[in-house]
């Protein structure tokens, strides 16, 4: 009977096979945050890019750059995720993707652990504080002031459709880190 062993890629590969995987994840969700931006929170719909307006504000940057900042943070974060979870996966061989299968269990579980080790302690410790404070500090008629109360009375939903972008996340992250080591 002969056996077969798996020969386990070099790390340099599970880090070009990581970029490749968490950026078509996060391209993949990309489509998906511009909508619900604008689709899922009508009638009174916040204006594409909210998400990455969010992400940037809270990283003091001014109104002009506030998008653009957030979109290249959640794509780099994306890229790292990417690069961890092949890596992980490529040296592990219990975790190593063999199939389809495997690849959307281990990249759903990565993108709850994602969800909860990022997005809740960021969302609750850093963007809930923040947009308080603009609830506290800006005048009421002022177009922040208005996006703030929105999305604070939209925490709820938020935090539901965040844990369902991160599996859809986690999902593409792992069927791409199969396709990339098969």
């Amino acid at each position: 009977m002969q056996s077969t062993k798996v020969v386990l890629p070099k790390v340099t590969d599970s880090i070009k096979s990581g970029i490749v995987a968490g950026q078509v994840a996060a391209w993949a969700i990309f489509g998906l945050i511009l909508a619900i931006d604008t689709n899922l929170l009508t009638p009174t719909a916040t204006q594409p890019g909210t998400f990455y307006k969010m992400i940037g504000m809270a990283f003091g940057q001014g109104p002009a750059t506030d998008v653009y900042l957030g979109f290249l943070l959640h794509m780099i974060t994306a890229t790292v995720i990417g690069i961890i979870y092949m890596v992980i996966s490529n040296s592990t061989r219990k975790l190593y993707i063999s199939s389809i299968f495997k690849g959307l269990a281990t990249g759903i579980i990565t993108g709850v652990v994602v969800w909860g080790v990022l997005f809740l302690p960021l969302n609750y410790g850093l963007m809930q504080p923040m947009l308080n404070n603009i609830l506290a500090t800006s005048d009421p008629s002022s177009s922040m002031y208005q996006l703030a109360d929105r999305l604070v009375q939209l925490a709820g939903i938020i935090f539901t459709g965040s844990l369902a972008l991160h599996i859809l996340f986690g999902g593409v992250l792992g069927f791409m880190g199969r396709v990339t080591t098969a």
